[in-house]
């Protein structure tokens, strides 16, 4: 075989170069061997698309925050909305009663309730609850509890007489329902429609397993009791001597990490393990929903001092799960995980949610402002947000090295004046450690008006394993990206 027939032969059968869809990344993953895949989603999530769209799954923005109101001197410590037309608010150390009539909103300061005492029991253990009653509602703050009325007139009240201390306070069927304050599985009820008249006499124990209560949440017609020794669920009987009851098949032997994790939606109940597994319940048993790596990154924080909350927005419940310095966010509806976090901050600043109709009302952990989980902006409060993609790994065949050429992101933004909107592109040789590679700006190349577009950028070197991340803000949809990679030398 002559030479000019030998590399006429190679060159047909070497790799082909030319644009091809590179992987898309779906969620959040990472592990501590970061080169086994560092693909993120920050302030970004998936959206499913129909079989017949462009692209099996779009990338997009997550909402933004705009000023609802402000109560208070803040930090917004908890919100209840559960009685319509009133919402309830700790801001700083002092409650507060927003009343929503037809033409007018009106804000009750309702007095001081101090913070949560310890004493006994662990500090990680203290949280503020609040339970809004058809006729009252409670706030406890371990181990005291207040009440009120609905009405403006209504004034605050400690329950005080031979109250035995609570830790947490949940509302169902028209009594409100403790957990005691203490290490035990104590909890006890008020009187029918009544918050602050109780028997000493009405209390019962969540026993089926050895535990210590931390949190009563309400779902639909039961009561979950959590603990540091399991689950159980409990329903309104209607007996005269106690009215709860142990619901058959009831207890889940898995541990809470902590009564702050407890959150409810989608007929569920969600917490954090004591294992660092996230669960949901199905009907009355437990569902695993965190991944290996999301459970290695719970691990990696401090659960005794996390905290979470659900809301639901376009059609996606999100749970939501907050540390000291990120926060992670698991939506039912694609069963993925994503990050938020807030500009200047390794967390989202939401620390409680309420709902107003079909709006989210969320508090500020920084301040005293209730803010509204809004789509149709880009920033929280006037900032914008940053968002970034980190794609998949990507590996050369056989070990070699590949040139890359170009590459290319189908995208559309919502700002038809803005469609030079700053996206960059960095990456990482690595396997995802170090991002040294770049940063790029991505020119858009068309003219103003046009709001889907393809971004670039050219020349982007030689690798043997290669993991791009993009950087963006405002409220850009990512479709598809694309590389013109072609094999090199090894």
């Amino acid at each position: 075989m002559s030479d000019t027939t030998l590399a006429t032969l190679q060159k047909a059968l070497a790799p082909k170069g030319g644009m091809k869809r590179i992987p898309f990344p779906l969620e959040s993953y990472q592990l501590p061997a970061v080169p086994l895949s560092a693909k993120r989603l920050q302030n970004m999530m998936v959206e499913a698309a129909p079989s017949d769209a462009r692209t099996q799954a779009a990338l997009i923005p997550t909402p933004g925050l705009s000023v609802f109101t402000s109560v208070g001197a803040g930090p917004i410590k908890a919100l209840n909305s559960d009685l319509s037309g009133r919402l309830y608010v700790v801001s700083g150390t002092r409650f507060y009663r927003v009343r929503y009539e037809i033409t007018s909103v009106s804000i009750d300061d309702l007095g001081e309730i101090g913070t949560p005492d310890s004493g006994t029991i662990p500090d990680y253990t203290l949280m503020y609850t609040i339970a809004a009653g058809a006729n009252a509602c409670v706030v406890c703050v371990p181990p005291r509890a207040y009440t009120c009325g609905h009405f403006e007139a209504d004034a605050l009240n400690q329950i005080g007489g031979d109250f035995p201390g609570a830790a947490s306070v949940a509302f169902l069927d028209g009594y409100h329902v403790y957990t005691g304050f203490g290490n035990d599985a104590k909890f006890f009820v008020t009187r029918l429609l009544d918050p602050a008249n109780y028997d000493a006499l009405d209390f019962a124990y969540s026993d089926a397993l050895p535990n210590v209560l931390r949190r009563v949440v309400a779902l639909n017609t039961d009561l979950w009791m959590l603990g540091e020794g399991g689950i159980e669920v409990w329903y309104d009987a209607g007996m005269q001597d106690f009215p709860f009851r142990r619901r058959s098949g009831g207890v889940i032997s898995i541990t809470s990490g902590g009564p702050a994790v407890v959150a409810t939606a989608d007929n569920s109940v969600f917490w954090v393990g004591g294992d660092f597994i996230v669960y949901r319940t199905l009907n009355y048993q437990a569902q695993r929903i965190s991944s290996h790596a999301i459970e290695r990154i719970i691990e990696a924080e401090s659960l005794y001092f996390a905290s979470a909350f659900t809301y639901i927005q376009g059609g996606h419940i999100f749970y939501v799960l907050n540390f000291a310095d990120r926060s992670l966010v698991y939506d039912c509806a694609t069963k993925l995980w994503h990050d938020r976090s807030s500009p200047g901050a390794g967390r989202w600043r939401p620390s409680s949610v309420a709902a107003l109709g079909n709006i989210a009302l969320m508090g500020d952990s920084e301040s005293e402002k209730i803010f509204k989980s809004d789509t149709a902006v880009g920033t929280e409060d006037g900032t914008a947000i940053v968002r970034q993609i980190v794609f998949p790994p990507l590996t050369a065949p056989g070990n070699g090295r590949v040139f890359c050429a170009r590459f290319e992101l189908e995208m559309d933004t919502d700002n038809p004046a803005l469609v030079d909107e700053a996206v960059t592109l960095d990456w990482s040789d690595d396997g995802g450690y170090t991002f040294q590679g770049g940063p790029r700006t991505l020119a858009a190349g068309i003219r103003t008006g046009r709001t889907r577009t393809r971004v670039y950028t050219t020349r982007l070197g030689s690798f043997r394993e290669r993991v791009f991340r993009l950087t963006m803000s405002g409220l850009t949809t990512v479709f598809a990206a694309d590389a013109d990679i072609a094999a090199g030398a090894s």
